[in-house]
């Protein structure tokens, strides 16, 4: 009888018990989509998490180049998103970190993309991370985070979306 009340509990525990996003190692568990904030503009976005994908991307429009103190830098606008008033346009100024080579459709060549450090708050944390820039994206997040970032991040639960809080401070 004890065994089924120790059974019983158990797995009533389990139901009554909201999930925990924790790994073993006290590490947190993130969902395929989270919510982040470009630092330190506070620009919200929504930020996918996509192992089938090489490279992290950051989705902008109106891209413009230029010098400043000698280096290449760019200017663009992303697609932010707000509980309360939908979407809007965050303006950024990234200094250029490297050019890279991107495939088009059918594995052609298209031209370069700019690579630029993004600082993006997720969780309770802040991760700087180099994100090549990309005119058009498949999908609604403005930010997706391919095996290059997701590696020293955590784990994913691809059945859960939205599992950390926001919490940044500054």
């Amino acid at each position: 009888m004890s065994l089924y009340r120790a059974l019983l509990g158990g797995v009533l525990s389990v139901m009554i018990v909201p999930h925990f996003a924790i790994a073993a190692d006290g590490s947190a568990v993130f969902g395929w989509q989270e919510r982040g904030l470009i630092q330190p503009e506070q620009g919200p976005v929504d930020v996918e998490l996509d192992p089938t994908s090489a490279k992290s991307s950051l989705t902008v429009q109106n891209i413009t180049n230029f010098q400043k103190n000698g280096d290449d830098w760019v200017r663009f606008t992303v697609q932010t998103t707000h509980s309360l008033t939908g979407s809007d346009a965050l303006t950024l100024e990234r200094k250029v970190q490297s050019m890279e080579k991107s495939k088009g459709s059918f594995g052609s060549s298209s031209s370069p993309r700019q690579s630029v450090q993004i600082s993006l708050c997720i969780g309770d944390k802040v991760y700087p991370e180099t994100l090549t820039l990309k005119s058009h994206g498949k999908g609604t997040a403005a930010v997706k985070l391919g095996r290059d970032v997701i590696g020293h991040l955590g784990l994913i639960d691809a059945s859960r979306m939205d599992t950390v809080k926001l919490n940044c401070k500054g």
